[in-house]
């Protein structure tokens, strides 16, 4: 019986040693996420990619006009895959605008 017990420890030992503990962790800030995407889905990605592609291209020249700031700014949430006529549309609107304002 004490051999029985000794080998069940042992298996439950090294059963618990096998766990894999996962994580995703979210700046609070993230953009994706509070567009409405789900971390780690492919509409999310795909978020974070364009974002990353936008702001590669930096901010716009002082002699660029706020309409077409505003038009390049809805362009690229429509190309995160944002549903216009949502808060999370203009929410993202706003963000991209402040990001590609002259300075």
């Amino acid at each position: 019986m004490m051999k029985q017990t000794m080998v069940l420890a042992l298996v439950g030992l090294a059963a618990s040693a096998c766990a894999v503990e996962h994580r995703t962790v979210v700046v609070s800030d993230d953009p994706c996420t509070s567009y409405g995407f789900t971390a780690s889905s492919a509409d999310y990605v795909r978020c974070q990619q364009r974002i990353a592609e936008q702001r590669r291209y930096g901010r716009a020249t002082a002699g660029y006009s706020e309409a077409r700031v505003v038009a390049d700014s809805q362009a690229a949430c429509v190309s995160y895959g944002v549903p216009r006529g949502t808060a999370q549309y203009d929410r993202c609107v706003q963000n991209e605008v402040a990001a590609r304002r002259p300075v």
